[in-house]
C-alpha cells in the first residue's frame, strides 16, 4: 500500500544495534504477556566480596563478588552503566555504531574503554575480553542458541539482563518506568555501589512524579502513534514496550496499546483507522528522523490524519525509547508536546 522507502525493524535495529554477544536485533514476535516480580530488596555492602542478590527475570540470582570487568551491549544499557559512575569497571560495550550518540559528558566517560561492536562478540570475544559479567537483554544480544545467561554461567561470567526484555522469555502485566529504576537499583547492587543507584532513582521518581502530577486528570489523552521504521509494515511499540510507559505517564494513550507484545509490527490500516493525534519518531540513525517525517507527509493514505494533518511530531533518540536513564525526561518531552498549558518544556 505505501511505498518502499524505510528498512524494517530488523535492518534498523541491527545497525543501531552493533552486535556485541551475536548477530541479532530486536524480536518482532508478539509474546504472551510474564508475571512481574517485585525487585529484590536494595542491600548495602560493606565491599566488593559481600554477596548480594537480585532478581533477573523473576529469578533470584547471587553475585558473590563486584564486577571488574564487565561488558555491557546496547546504547541504552550503556548510559545506565555510566550514569552510576561505572566506567572503570568496563571491559569493553557494543551496540554504539557512533560514541557521538551519547550525551557529551558520557562521551568522555566512555572514551578510554575499548569498542568490541566491531569483533563477532560470541563467547570467544568475552573470554578474549576476560569479562567477568555482561548486561544484556533478550533480543539485544542474548538469544537462545547462541550467547545466555547460562552459557555465560558455564564459564563463570555472570549476567544480568534488561528486565523490560524479560517479556521474550515469559509473561509480564505490565512495563513501566519503575522497570528501569529496578535495573538501576539491582547494578548498584550488583556492583555495591547502592548508594549511587538509590540517590539516581530517588531523583528520577521525584521528577516523574511531578509530570504524572501535571498531568493527573487530564480531561482528554490524546493518542500517540510510536514509528519506529518500516513502511510496507510500520514497527511500533505495544504495551510492553518501554514508549507504552513513557506515553501513559506523559498523559496519552498508546495507539497499539492492544497488542501483548513490546517492539512489534504494527499495520497501516489500524493507523489510519485508529488516526493518531501525534506522532512519536523514534531516531535510531538510518534513516534520519527528517526522512521518516517527510516519507509520512508524503503518502496520500495518510494525510487525513489529524497529527499528519497538523504536523504534530515528537522526536525521541532511541536511547529516550528505551529503558534508560533519559526515560524520564523523554517522559516530560512527551508531556509537554501533549499537555503544554499542564507541563512546561523541558
Amino acid at each position: 500500500m505505501i511505498s518502499a522507502f524505510l528498512p524494517s525493524k530488523a535492518g534498523s535495529l541491527a545497525a543501531a544495534l552493533a552486535l556485541l554477544l551475536a548477530a541479532c536485533a530486536p524480536a518482532q514476535e508478539s509474546a504472551q504477556p510474564p508475571a512481574q516480580q517485585p525487585a529484590a530488596p536494595v542491600v548495602p555492602a560493606a565491599d566488593a566480596s559481600v554477596p548480594v542478590q537480585a532478581s533477573v527475570c523473576g529469578q533470584v540470582v547471587d553475585y558473590p563478588t563486584a564486577p571488574e570487568r564487565a561488558v555491557v551491549h546496547g546504547i541504552n544499557l550503556v548510559e545506565m552503566v555510566l550514569a552510576l559512575g561505572l566506567q572503570d569497571r568496563l571491559a569493553g560495550y557494543g551496540g554504539l555504531r557512533d560514541i557521538t550518540r551519547l550525551p557529551p559528558v558520557m562521551q568522555a566517560q566512555l572514551a578510554s574503554v575499548p569498542d568490541l561492536s566491531g569483533a563477532s562478540m560470541n563467547l570467544e570475544t568475552l573470554l578474549g575480553a576476560q569479562a567477568d559479567f555482561v548486561f544484556s537483554g533478550w533480543s539485544y544480544g542474548f538469544r537462545q542458541g547462541q550467547v545466555t545467561p547460562a552459557s555465560l554461567a558455564e564459564l563463570g561470567i555472570a549476567s544480568y539482563v534488561l528486565t523490560e526484555s524479560c517479556i521474550r522469555q515469559g509473561s509480564r502485566e505490565r512495563v513501566a518506568l519503575e522497570d528501569t529504576f529496578a535495573d538501576l537499583l539491582a547494578l548498584g547492587r550488583i556492583f555495591r555501589v547502592p548508594e549511587r543507584a538509590q540517590a539516581l532513582v530517588d531523583a528520577q521518581r521525584a521528577e516523574l512524579a511531578r509530570i504524572t502530577t501535571a498531568t493527573a486528570g487530564v480531561a482528554r489523552r490524546p493518542r500517540v502513534f510510536l514509528y519506529d521504521s518500516g513502511t510496507d509494515i510500520p514497527i511500533t511499540a505495544g504495551r510492553f514496550a518501554m514508549p507504552h510507559a513513557m506515553i501513559e505517564a506523559a498523559g496519552g494513550e498508546n495507539l497499539f496499546a492492544d497488542i501483548a507484545s513490546s517492539w512489534t509490527r504494527g499495520n497501516w490500516e489500524d493507523v489510519i483507522a485508529r488516526d493518531p493525534e501525534w506522532i512519536a519518531i523514534v531516531d535510531n540513525d538510518v534513516p534520519t528522523p527528517d526522512a521518516k517525517r517527510q516519507f509520512l507527509l508524503a503518502q496520500p493514505e495518510l494525510a487525513h490524519l489529524s497529527a499528519v494533518r497538523e504536523r504534530r511530531f515528537v522526536l525521541l533518540d532511541f536511547a529516550e525509547a528505551t529503558p534508560g536513564p533519559r526515560n524520564v525526561a523523554a517522559v516530560r518531552k512527551l508531556a509537554h508536546a501533549l499537555h503544554p498549558d499542564r507541563v512546561p518544556a523541558p
